[in-house]
């Protein structure tokens, strides 16, 4: 038990838990300090900032995982990261002065004021991968863990002295500056001013499939506020935003350590070149994903209206219904975030690029033509856009893996089953109204979902039906 409890994945889970409770909470704030235009500003000048922050935590990034020799490269690939940072830095920076600057208020001072943390990210980034590397992830997932909570507090008594937007871009750059002193403190290492060409060209052709296929599984995720705010209003974007930050929490808890986890785990195995270590170490971490993923995200988006309703401003209830579509659409992505890993750990990174381009030309079809009209329109894009990508996805890599459809079944058997326990927990507790309100009845429901679920997780882990993860 003691093992379990200190697993990376355990440890990264409990962080990542937390983090999104605290992201959580402060949507929970800011609904009652914002209206949905200002949320919307905001929205908009963050995608565009995470969008180029994860291409400066991709590609380069998983080089450093891989490289054969490190202190050979790892000056050159900083200097890149900084390149890639610097341009998303300057790109935001532009389109903030275009649509009239600081005096515009709104997006363009969004835009401007959250312009320099991508290229900060270059150094977290730099310093994260050497961690990870190093099988440190307990430390990034607490680094982590402790910036959202600096994020959340320093937001939190921003709103209370009367800010608007300006406490959550005061947020940002209290969780980049605590993550730094915290890598530092532990890795004690700066980036020296070398540069090698063959380092940089090696780099280059190995990294750009990952930066196509992060850059479009970006456009993914944030697609829909660009198509929102350049078709309809911030108010629009606003409402998506909300739903799908709800929406995302649960699901980032579970992805974003197993896909950490998964990197560092197939990296090791790829220098074996043991395909079936790689196939084994799949079928396990798919496995837990989709049996944490299933029944949490179909819970969520049973309980949407209430969780709306209770926890949010009655004023952003346009959000529920785009939180009930995108838990579903989420709940999907268990069958993609291997896709990376797995196929550029084989040697198929043209092949994992060339899935996420179809993708995203998908996704723009699907936003243009129908996701434009509404909030809830777009949610409705990104769930069939999802469904399409998944079978996609997972044809190609059980074909990489030789993976036979048998083996699949038994993979996903666990996770499905649980999400059918979960949906009875429900519709029974909905069928006997134990409770008066809707604030208790959600809790209790959510109460019992939740028990119930760990419950059946521990008996299947009990026979070995589902694994933990290590790196």
């Amino acid at each position: 038990m003691l093992r379990t409890l200190t697993s990376a994945f355990a440890i990264g889970v409990a962080a990542r838990i937390t983090a999104q409770v605290a992201s959580f909470v402060l949507i929970l704030v800011a609904s009652h300090a914002l209206d949905l235009a200002q949320f919307g500003s905001y929205a908009i000048a963050s995608a565009l900032m995470v969008i180029a922050t994860t291409l400066v935590y991709t590609g380069i990034y998983h080089l450093l995982l891989r490289t054969d020799d490190l202190d050979r490269d790892r000056d050159t690939f900083f200097l890149m990261q900084l390149a890639i940072g610097g341009a998303g830095a300057l790109l935001m920076a532009g389109l903030g002065l275009a649509m009239g600057g600081f005096a515009a208020g709104g997006t363009a001072m969004a835009l401007l004021a959250l312009a320099p943390n991508p290229a900060l990210s270059a150094l977290s980034a730099w310093l994260e991968a050497q961690l990870v590397r190093d099988r440190r992830i307990r430390t990034t997932a607490l680094a982590v863990l402790m910036s959202e909570l600096a994020a959340l507090a320093t937001s939190v008594a921003m709103f209370h002295a009367g800010y608007k937007i300006e406490a959550l871009i005061a947020g940002r750059y209290a969780a980049m500056a605590l993550v730094l002193l915290v890598y530092l403190a532990v890795l004690r290492r700066l980036p020296r001013p070398r540069f090698r060409r063959d380092s940089a060209r090696r780099g280059l052709q190995q990294a750009w499939p990952l930066w196509g296929s992060s850059g479009l599984g970006m456009l993914s995720n944030y697609g829909a506020d660009l198509v929102l705010g350049a078709f309809l209003s911030p108010a629009a974007v606003g409402a998506y935003r909300a739903g799908s930050r709800v929406a995302n929490t649960a699901a980032d808890v579970v992805l974003q350590p197993l896909g950490t986890i998964s990197w560092a785990r197939f990296a090791r195995l790829e220098t074996t070149a043991n395909r079936a270590e790689i196939r084994g170490a799949w079928k396990e971490n798919l496995a837990l994903c989709v049996a944490i993923l299933a029944p949490a995200m179909l819970s969520v988006s049973l309980l949407a209206p209430g969780i709306v309703s209770v926890l949010l401003d009655p004023a952003w209830g346009a959000a529920a219904g785009v939180v009930a579509i995108l838990a579903l659409s989420r709940s999907v992505d268990a069958l993609v975030f291997l896709l990376e890993p797995t196929l550029t750990c084989l040697g198929r990174g043209r092949l994992q690029f060339l899935v996420r381009l179809g993708d995203a030309a998908l996704l723009v079809v699907l936003l243009l033509s129908l996701g434009r009209f509404s909030a809830e329109a777009a949610a409705w894009a990104i769930l069939l856009k999802a469904v399409l990508t998944g079978v996609a996805a997972m044809w190609v890599m059980c074909a990489a893996l030789q993976v036979r459809p048998a083996d699949l079944a038994e993979i996903l058997a666990p996770g499905l089953g649980l999400a059918l326990v979960c949906l009875l927990v429900i519709i029974t507790l909905g069928a006997m109204p134990l409770a008066r309100g809707p604030a208790a009845e959600l809790f209790l429901t959510a109460g019992a979902v939740i028990v119930t679920w760990a419950l059946a997780v521990a008996g299947l882990m009990r026979g070995r039906w589902l694994v933990l993860p290590t790196p």
